[in-house]
């Protein structure tokens, strides 16, 4: 029997608008928006149109709902698509891919956390679908995130290790037990025959036995009989060793099917949820080919039988769900042919270490240059043309060829490269000669001398590092540096001395992490080490104690140059310095410089600050007001004032559904086509949602912004008025609500 655990949280969403009298709606200034710069190559057409209509159903999500938390979390998300934008732009896509993968999973968790019933509502009526269109609207943003993810991807060459080879069928067996796993994965509007939403599937197959067992997996996509048969993936080999376990998610399943994506997509979505689409200015086509859902089943072929569990998660507007079932399993008899056990790790002795097919080994020796060490295979490989699995085998050089007993015959360069430059040669004579008839010598590492105990082999600059001390006050030679060929000899850990009050026992890495990169040395020799493997050098640690820093005179700050002359702070108080910072720059005490005051219509600037602006002497005198700056002011000019000479207004002509902001922006120029700043401008509303005129006054760009939320269906006519110049703009207004379900 199936068991079920469907765990439905939260309350019923309280989506009210925000409300305002009937006579009256406010208008509120709102920052001109900035414009957005044009796209280097590295971001495409396709996916700058997503991210734009991504950015701004976010906004309207944002307008959808009241509730503070809920539109915090939204701005957050805002923020990172935006910092996804600019980092795709720059061209570091694969910082962008991490990004959209943390925006997928907040709003996984936001829709989750969408409250779904007011307090006291009974469990049957809390299970009927809300009219919940901030719900609808952030799957749909999941939906789009979806598909940028999917259009990176394509671009980025994943750092997993490849999968195994595919396989048409599993190999036969005495028993082949088979389990059949449903799976449902990616968002749903509600055609794909279950109830809108975002689904997702984790199937974890557990091995309970003491022995290896393969298994086999594969996709398949499940259609209505109506439709084309879905996609069948080929299999994938799976070795599963005592006690081990894998889950086969969504991301596993989709990777199964490849990215050749032919299943057929929703035609007819239900009148509600195109309502919804069509009231986000998302055309029906458009979101159908955003959607990505699939659902069928992951069959599995096991040498052996295994604990297979599915895990369903659902977040629908009715619920959040959550489904653990218990897979069965069903037996095949066929004839007995065993599967080949895979080596693991060094298979091969250390005499041969080659693993080659018999081909590999004759190009690698030439005929009859090497022989096989053992019978058993040490692995596998695939005929290119015809897929069939070929036998390596472990192989050595012929007696002719081969060198003494640990000695190993290859070139001088590779022979450094492995054994240092204290390689030793096993005998003059050549052991092989390559195609150029090069030879090659027999060679081995150099007879390291053995140290005393309690001391360690190690270069004179790894000594000098850890603090250590000629072993037993001898220069005791043991061997030369793999890496650089540098002499190693033998030392040994210094006596180690405690620590004085208020100092502490501690690495360089340790007292910078815990007292930060200004800790300062109490003494010079060690009082431990740091603890690593048996023989091997270990880090020794000091005494280690805080900077002492000093208390800054009354009005006075302690801060870096740089910090400094941001808050404008040009005055030291003293030359010693008060400590350092957190990269260990040095901070010293600063204060304002004491300032002159200029004379009325005079501006206290630096020399380049009143260049910029075309600032004269004020009163043709150089009047210091303060470290490197002097009193300024305008010049005088003849020049005559602009007047207004065109007004427009942005957007012209809008749609909105009732109950949301809508924002207009109003930008006048002079007749010099400029924008003019400091404009008085009165706007007049009529029609559905009309109200008393209003005044804005135009910023530096030209512009005046405000917003008001529209409570009436039908149109808005909106006039702005600068002198005799004016402007006209239209507003349609529309109805979101939609039928309340019938509960059967």
């Amino acid at each position: 029997m199936r068991k079920a655990i469907f765990i439905f949280l939260g309350l019923f969403l309280a989506l009210s608008m925000f409300s305002f009298p009937a006579d009256t709606i406010s208008a509120q200034t709102t920052s001109t928006p900035q414009l957005s710069t044009s796209l280097p190559g590295a971001i495409t057409a396709d996916e700058k149109a997503l991210i734009d209509d991504i950015l701004k159903e976010l906004d309207q999500a944002r307008k959808l709902t009241n509730d503070k938390n809920i539109i915090n979390q939204i701005g957050v998300i805002k923020d990172w698509v935006k910092k996804m934008q600019g980092l795709a732009e720059r061209g570091d896509t694969k910082a962008a891919l991490e990004i959209k993968y943390t925006i997928a999973k907040r709003l996984e968790w936001l829709i989750n956390q969408l409250p779904l019933a007011t307090p006291g509502t009974t469990a049957a009526v809390a299970a009927v679908p809300a009219q919940n269109p901030l719900y609808d609207e952030l799957v749909r943003i999941r939906a789009k995130i979806d598909r940028l993810i999917e259009l990176e991807e394509r671009e980025i060459p994943t750092e997993k290790p490849p999968p195994p080879p595919e396989i048409q069928r599993p190999p036969e067996m005495e028993k082949l037990i088979v389990y059949s796993a449903k799976f449902l994965c990616g968002p749903a509007f509600g055609g794909e025959g279950v109830q809108p939403g975002s689904y997702s599937t984790a199937i974890n197959v557990h091995n309970p036995h003491n022995d290896t067992v393969y298994l086999f997996k594969k996709a398949v996509i499940a259609q209505r009989e109506d439709e084309p048969r879905g996609r069948i993936s080929a299999f994938h080999k799976v070795r599963l060793a005592p006690d081990e376990a894998i889950e086969i998610d969504c991301i596993d399943i989709k990777s199964l099917l490849g990215p050749t994506r032919e299943e057929t997509v929703p035609t007819a979505l239900p009148q509600q949820t195109q309502t919804l689409l069509q009231t986000s200015a998302v055309s029906i086509m458009e979101t159908n080919r955003l959607i990505y859902f699939i659902k069928g089943f992951v069959v599995i072929y096991a040498t052996a039988p295994l604990d297979v569990v599915g895990v369903y998660t659902a977040s629908t507007s009715a619920g959040f769900g959550l489904d653990v079932e218990q897979i069965p399993r069903s037996t095949v008899g066929v004839r007995p042919i065993p599967i080949p056990e895979e080596p693991e790790g060094e298979v091969c002795p250390p005499e041969c270490r080659d693993c080659l097919t018999k081909e590999q080994a004759g190009k690698k020796y030439g005929p009859g240059g090497a022989v096989t060490c053992q019978e058993q295979p040490c692995g596998w490989d695939k005929d290119p043309q015809t897929g069939e699995r070929i036998p390596m085998y472990c192989w050595k050089p012929t007696e002719e060829a081969k060198c003494p007993y640990g000695c190993v015959c290859l070139y001088k360069e590779d022979a450094y490269k492995r054994y240092g430059q204290n390689a030793v040669l096993c005998q003059e004579q050549p052991c092989d000669y390559d195609e150029r008839q090069t030879p090659l010598y027999c060679w081995k590492p150099a007879e390291e001398v053995q140290c005393p105990q309690g001391c360690f082999c190690a270069t004179e600059a790894e000594a000098r590092e850890y603090g250590y001390t000629w072993c037993q006050n001898q220069k005791i030679a043991c061997g030369k540096d793999a890496t650089t060929g540098a002499d190693r000899y033998c030392f040994q850990k210094p006596v180690e001395q405690a620590c004085p009050q208020g100092c502490y026992c501690l690495t360089k890495d340790e007292a910078y992490g815990k007292l930060g990169s200004n800790a300062t040395l109490c003494q010079d020799q060690p009082c431990g080490y740091a603890a690593g493997a048996t023989g091997a050098v270990q880090t020794a640690k000091y005494c280690w104690k805080p900077t002492e820093q000093i208390q800054c005179p009354q009005g006075c700050y302690c801060l870096t140059k740089e910090e400094a002359g941001k808050r404008g702070y040009t005055a030291l108080c003293q030359e010693k310095s008060c400590g350092t910072d957190t990269s260990g720059v040095l901070m010293y005490c600063w204060k304002p410089a004491e300032q002159v005051q200029c004379p009325q219509g005079c501006v206290c600037a630096t020399v380049d600050e009143a260049r910029k602006y075309g600032y004269v002497y004020c009163q043709n005198q150089q009047i210091q007001c303060g470290t490197d700056r002097y009193c300024f002011q305008r010049p005088a000019t003849t020049e005559v004032k602009p007047t207004p000479g065109r007004i427009l207004i942005d957007p012209a002509q809008d749609r909105n559904p009732v109950g949301t902001q809508h924002t207009i922006t109003v930008v006048v120029y002079d007749t010099n086509g400029k924008p003019m700043a400091n404009v008085r401008i009165y706007i007049k509303h009529t029609g559905a949602n009309s109200f008393a005129p209003i005044e804005l006054t135009t910023d530096a760009n030209g512009k005046a912004s405000y917003y008001y939320t529209g409570k009436n269906t039908g149109i808005d006519t909106i006039v702005a008025t600068v002198n005799n110049l004016s402007a006209k703009a239209t507003k349609e207004w529309y109805s979101l609500r939609l039928p309340t379900p019938t509960v059967k």
